[in-house]
């Protein structure tokens, strides 16, 4: 059986409002463009007609739409087997998961208890023979890096890869440039290999490492996920709106740039719109209501460029399994699903943010999206509130977790929050986020004025507050699985 989830898919921002994000994303790039040291981007960006002034690349419109009518609309990634391929293409969309992170730590079950241990090459090893034997993990992100000094990282970490599953391989971050040409030869099929390029840092910088690793990386003709991960309210506005517009000028100035490194790049959009815990210490909130939502809203402008799409989806706040941990992942992947988000990086095993996975989450996650993809499949012309209020309580259930009201209710008030806007998408709206991100943008203390603007949007209630879900699960089975694939149970 092929890989991939066929569904219908659901919208959340209509053509019009997407067009508003489009226009109000390119008058950001012309007005204000994006902060730029490499001289060879910076070459490439001028002799096509960007302007380059005070460190800043400035990029017209024209740029920006050629470069999107360029880019490849159909990527086809390899596994070692047809069955394994992915195929992305937006006119004809099928969701995929995989794995991600570049975790720290790793969270063993033991005697009762989880125990945390920094992470390595034999908990690699571990990860990928788990996650070859999950029918629903179709890819492979890498988890963890083995421990080897940097210079030896890509290729060790390819040779790993490439002799412990048949999946496809996202390589993630590119470590030396230098190591390209040896990843290409021991991979033989340049497809079966695809990186993520962190080419943006919010608010708008390319970052000048990393942005000569990518335009390498396109030029080898080898798929790259371009990905930038703002946080509303420190390094975006905590607008919804405005921090679309932001991620979605971000993304499209790297859009540019590869087509300009090679014309029908094969590059996919990546936007991760998060927020940050003003409550408490500005953390990331990753798999929050408003997170989940932001997250699938830009799904919409993927479709709209008709463009592949790498989507992100159930990387837990939570720092080990427990019953808020499978509520929250199962949350966001029935919305970053029924996006139409075709390659879901970091889908399985994340926990603590993007700081620690653990064996057993792998194989409690690749249980929830087999719930999930039922309950798909069963009502084809699904109510999305009704699959999502199933979706949790069903996987709960599966965990002999106890759901009282207060639970139930708060699951409710989390769905009934993803799905409502907060904000009109209009013209005069966008107008004034994209004059609070170039008032940030030109201050130089763009954290300080994204927070104190935070402050309204504070009041009106756009990061959500609700209750933890407490209580003990059932791991039996999971335990029994991973000692069926790796011969122990710790």
């Amino acid at each position: 059986m092929n890989r991939g989830m066929k569904l219908k898919r659901h919208s959340f921002l209509s053509n019009q409002e997407c067009q508003v994000i489009h226009d109000s994303s390119c008058r950001l790039l012309e007005e204000v463009g994006v902060a730029a040291t490499s001289e060879k981007a910076i070459d490439l960006f001028q002799k096509k007609g960007a302007v380059y002034e005070q460190g800043r690349v400035k990029i017209p419109k024209n740029m920006v739409e050629d470069a999107l009518e360029k880019t490849a609309k159909e990527i086809t990634l390899h596994g070692q087997h047809s069955k394994d391929n992915i195929r992305l293409n937006p006119e004809d969309p099928l969701v995929y998961y995989g794995t991600g992170g570049q975790a720290l730590n790793v969270l063993y079950y033991h005697d009762g208890e989880f125990e945390k241990k920094s992470a390595g090459t034999q908990d690699l090893i571990d990860i990928l023979r788990i996650c070859e034997n999950l029918e629903n993990v179709d890819f492979i992100t890498r988890p963890v890096e083995p421990d080897v000094p940097e210079e030896k990282m890509d290729l060790e970490k390819t040779r790993i890869f490439l002799e412990n599953t048949s999946k496809h391989v996202n390589l993630a971050n590119l470590i030396k440039l230098d190591k390209l040409p040896e990843i290409i030869e021991a991979v033989k099929d340049k497809s079966r290999i695809s990186f993520i390029s962190c080419v943006l840092v919010s608010p708008m910088n390319l970052v000048s490492d990393t942005v000569e690793k990518f335009m390498d990386i396109v030029k080898e003709d080898i798929a790259v996920s371009i990905s930038s991960c703002p946080q509303g309210g420190s390094t975006a506005p905590l607008s919804e709106v405005g921090e679309i517009i932001q991620v979605n000028a971000e993304l499209l100035s790297a859009v540019v740039l590869a087509n300009l490194v090679r014309p029908g790049a094969k590059v996919l959009y990546r936007g991760i719109p998060i927020t940050s815990n003003l409550y408490a210490d500005a953390s990331p909130r990753w798999c929050q209501p408003e997170s989940i939502r932001r997250i699938a809203v830009i799904t919409d402008m993927t479709y709209f460029y008709k463009i592949p799409c790498c989507g992100t989806a159930a990387v837990s706040d939570e720092k080990e399994p427990n019953p808020q941990t499978v509520a929250e992942k199962t949350l966001s992947w029935v919305f970053e699903s029924a996006s139409g988000a075709q390659f879901i990086n970091s889908a399985v095993g994340m926990l603590e943010q993007v700081l620690t996975v653990s064996p057993e989450q792998y194989i409690i996650d690749n249980q929830v999206i087999s719930r999930i993809k039922e309950l798909f499949s069963q009502s084809p012309d699904y109510d999305l509130a009704e699959i999502a209020q199933k979706a949790v309580h069903d996987a709960l259930n599966m965990f002999d977790v106890n759901l009282d009201s207060q639970m139930k209710q708060d699951i409710s008030n989390r769905i009934e929050f993803i799905l409502s806007p907060k904000e009109e998408y209009t013209p005069e709206y966008a107008g004034s986020q994209v004059d609070t991100i170039s008032k940030a943008i030109q201050s130089g203390r763009s954290s300080n004025k994204f927070m104190k603007a935070s402050r309204a949007g504070l009041r009106k209630g756009w990061l959500y507050k609700g209750m933890r879900l407490e209580g003990q699960m059932n791991l039996d089975e999971v335990l029994r699985i991973k000692k069926q694939i790796l011969g122990w149970d710790r």
